[in-house]
């Protein structure tokens, strides 16, 4: 009855602290705000900057005169990963998600950059 009740008490816990999936927070079409590389401003039109992610993970981007789309996973650790078709997974760290703002921290190149979003819809 013992070892019953630990493995109850064991399951529940391990359920029970199982962090949020922040994925339905990701759903929707973002525009950026605010470009930086290395603390400064990028010098980029961060406005150019468009992510739409839907619920059946897929995603587009648009970015400059870039655009790709792809499919996309979010992982427990706010890290993004999306494969653009016929390209390798890439990632990003969402430092901060919630119902209206995604700031995503990135590397180019070596380079620290950090994008602003804001929720359109």
């Amino acid at each position: 009855m013992r070892k019953l009740l630990f493995i109850l008490c064991s399951i529940f816990l391990l359920v029970a602290c199982q962090p949020e999936d922040r994925t339905p927070l990701l759903i929707g079409t973002w525009k950026g705000v605010s470009w930086s590389v290395q603390g400064k401003d990028s010098g980029r039109n961060a406005s150019n900057a468009r992510f739409e992610f839907k619920d059946d993970n897929t995603y587009t981007a648009s970015y400059g005169g870039d655009k790709e789309a792809g499919t996309f996973r979010l992982r427990f650790d706010n890290k993004l990963f999306t494969t653009e078709a016929g390209k390798i997974e890439k990632s990003v760290l969402l430092s901060k998600i919630t119902a209206d703002t995604l700031i995503m921290d990135m590397n180019r190149v070596g380079d620290s950059e950090q994008l602003i979003l804001v929720k359109m819809k």
